[in-house]
């Protein structure tokens, strides 16, 4: 019976919660779990000038920061996928923990990447 009580508050609260939740624009997975992040979380910037290319330069607030701190902690010597806007943007191994707080994709199209920059910024949706 307690069960049935404790679930009944969280259907009723659970479609209002994910009405306000932020959409995840950066993510991070990798074999033992995921990291999201919004808008809110990160700053970004065009990085590089290589041709037709760009590469996205994101900074991390302190939050975001520590979260993947932990994260990478997590992962050393294992492979993680990062995607910007549901795109997958680069996969990699975890050499050891990073806590700088940036990170940097792969190359990719200039008009790709500045719409993400927009969409990463507040600017704009994800392309």
């Amino acid at each position: 019976m307690i069960r049935t009580l404790l679930l009944i508050p969280l259907l009723l609260t659970g479609p209002v919660f994910a009405q306000d939740t932020p959409e995840t624009l950066v993510r991070f997975t990798g074999f033992l779990g995921d990291l999201r992040m919004t808008a809110e979380d990160v700053r970004a910037d065009l990085s590089g000038e290589n041709g037709e290319t760009r590469q996205i330069a994101i900074a991390m607030d302190a939050e975001a920061t520590e979260a993947f701190t932990r994260f990478t902690t997590t992962h050393v010597n294992q492979s993680v996928t990062f995607f910007v806007c549901d795109q997958e943007v680069l996969t990699a191994t975890v050499q050891a923990p990073i806590d700088t707080g940036f990170a940097l994709t792969g190359p990719l199209p200039i008009d790709t990447a500045t719409a993400m920059v927009d969409a990463l910024n507040g600017l704009g949706d994800c392309p």
